[in-house]
């Protein structure tokens, strides 16, 4: 009787010790997907199906832990890239100055409207301190800009509305990417030479469309303006049952590089 009794207190002990270590797993695990220093996610447009053109949604989050952003590029898989497409038929050129001094007066119309490629919006921490911090938003703009070197070049530009209203500028460009990809995009997040109130801007998150529904160009045809929607971004015909394979490389000051893939949802046939 003894011996059995003593046998059921140890089974329960062992019990409760297994209990407490899974549940300190769990934590560390829910900890650590809650404190992902990058989350990156990508979306296809409602009308997408296989074969067709569709818009393309990108979504940045970075920690407030880390270093500002200094690039983010973004990998297409293969097959879905720019070349077929009919976005960016004009090219945005702005005065050097402005890509270099990033922030600059506000422009209402900085661009050829044929060479808007995208829209969105992001926010921003102007990093005082450690301990104080104030977060700031904006408007954005994806153009087809100048070529940098022999690369097809973007401008961003950003309208921000909060704490002031003034006018970002990044440069950025394509790329043909590693094998297994279709496109690769970078955007330079140049650190800005005077800072709003003297405060480093770091950047938080952004979502941006490329391609939407709504992009309307002009063209004159027969001797008449006619306004239109550009081609999209082409949809592959074939698609892994895990989806459609994106990724994210995000570089910050010091050096750091984290690498973030994103699998969008298949699209199907209608």
């Amino acid at each position: 009787m003894r011996r059995s009794t003593r046998r059921a207190r140890i089974a329960t002990e062992l019990v409760a010790r297994v209990a407490a270590v899974a549940t300190g797993v769990l934590l560390i695990a829910t900890s650590t997907a809650v404190a992902a220093p990058v989350r990156f996610r990508v979306e296809l447009g409602g009308d997408a199906r296989p074969g067709a053109t569709t818009s393309l949604t990108f979504r940045l989050r970075v920690s407030s832990e880390l270093p500002p952003v200094t690039e983010f590029r973004v990998l297409t898989p293969s097959g879905m890239d720019l070349s077929t497409t009919g976005l960016g038929v004009a090219t945005c050129v702005r005065p050097l100055s402005e890509v270099l001094d990033v922030m600059h007066t506000l422009y209402h119309r900085p661009c050829p409207a044929n060479s808007l490629m995208g829209t969105g919006s992001a926010t921003a921490q102007l990093r005082f301190d450690p301990e104080d911090m104030y977060s700031g938003a904006a408007r954005i703009a994806l153009y087809a800009g100048e070529s940098v070197g022999d690369k097809p070049g973007l401008l961003v530009i950003a309208d921000t509305f909060r704490p002031m209203r003034t006018q970002f500028s990044y440069q950025g460009y394509l790329y043909v990417p590693p094998r297994g990809f279709g496109l690769g995009m970078a955007i330079k997040v140049t650190p800005i030479p005077k800072p709003p109130f003297g405060a480093p801007v770091a950047l938080s998150s952004f979502r941006l469309v490329v391609g939407r529904a709504s992009l309307r160009y002009t063209r004159v045809r027969h001797g008449r303006r006619e306004t239109y929607r550009p081609r999209a971004i082409p949809v592959p015909r074939t698609c892994s049952r895990h989806g459609l394979g994106f990724r994210a490389i995000v570089r910050f000051a010091g050096g750091l590089r984290l690498v973030q893939d994103a699998r969008a949802a298949c699209p199907h046939e209608r």
